[in-house]
């Protein structure tokens, strides 16, 4: 399935370009999970200083199991579909579509 998109025409395949998405930060302390509809990637903020930071998210694949990556240094996009991030101390997260 070839997919049109930004004047062009892409094979279906993981480097169609990611065509919208959202900024938010983690919830902490007790917060509620942030939820949203599967998405194809997430990028990760840097924490200042460049010190390494945690994200908790649930995976589309794994309702309502946690997973948690730790040492995160940010500025990175993982491409991983997920459904919620759960908590997490990293400046901030980018959900992608």
């Amino acid at each position: 399935m070839d997919l049109r998109a930004f004047g062009g025409i892409y094979p279906y395949r993981g480097e169609v370009p990611y065509t919208s998405g959202f900024g938010i930060v983690p919830p902490s302390g007790g917060q509620a999970p942030i939820k949203f509809s599967s998405c194809r990637a997430i990028f990760i903020q840097a924490k200042s200083g460049g010190a390494g930071g945690y994200l908790a998210v649930e995976l589309s694949d794994a309702p309502g199991q946690v997973a948690v990556a730790g040492n995160l240094k940010g500025d990175q996009l993982f491409p991983l579909s997920c459904t919620a991030v759960v908590s997490g101390d990293v400046e901030g997260v980018f959900v992608l579509f």
